[in-house]
């Protein structure tokens, strides 16, 4: 006796199917995460840093200037009482940073923005000019021992 065999898809191999079928989804589902996550920091560190070029390239050009000098560069309040710092050059040119709003401008056009800090401190150190630069953007930190220091 000969007994039919039937054909197609049985309880069981749907149940398998299903399971094979999540495992995949979920497995790619968490790649994915990482991937994006991955992605995202990369792209702020790269904001932080092209933030960072941008204000070293301007601010270079300004202390390289023959002849240009640093008239004053402190803290000041604004009406609101928060802390403005800025730093002026003999050749006109003035940086301000203010917590408030996260930027820098230079005569009153922004240069930088997302910045965390950005203080301005003029010293004198044999005979010549030492600007020091606390600079915080993001994880990308500047300040106190590792801070930007220029001559003039």
């Amino acid at each position: 006796m000969k007994f039919k065999q039937e054909k197609g898809i049985t309880t069981a191999s749907v149940i398998v199917y299903v399971i094979v079928v999540s495992v995949v989804i979920t497995t790619l589902t968490v790649v994915t995460g990482y991937f994006r996550n991955f992605l995202n920091q990369n792209l702020k560190e790269e904001r932080d840093n092209s933030e960072y070029i941008q204000f070293a390239s301007y601010f270079v050009q300004d202390v390289q200037e023959k002849g240009n000098k640093v008239v004053s560069a402190r803290e000041m309040e604004d009406v609101d009482q928060e802390k403005i710092y800025y730093i002026q050059f003999s050749n006109g040119n003035i940086y301000q940073f203010a917590k408030k709003n996260k930027s820098i401008y230079r005569n009153q056009i922004e240069i930088c923005q997302g910045i965390d800090l950005c203080q301005f401190i003029q010293t004198e150190e044999n005979g010549k000019t030492k600007i020091i630069i606390n600079f915080a953007v993001g994880d990308f930190q500047k300040t106190d021992s590792d801070a930007l220091v220029f001559y003039m």
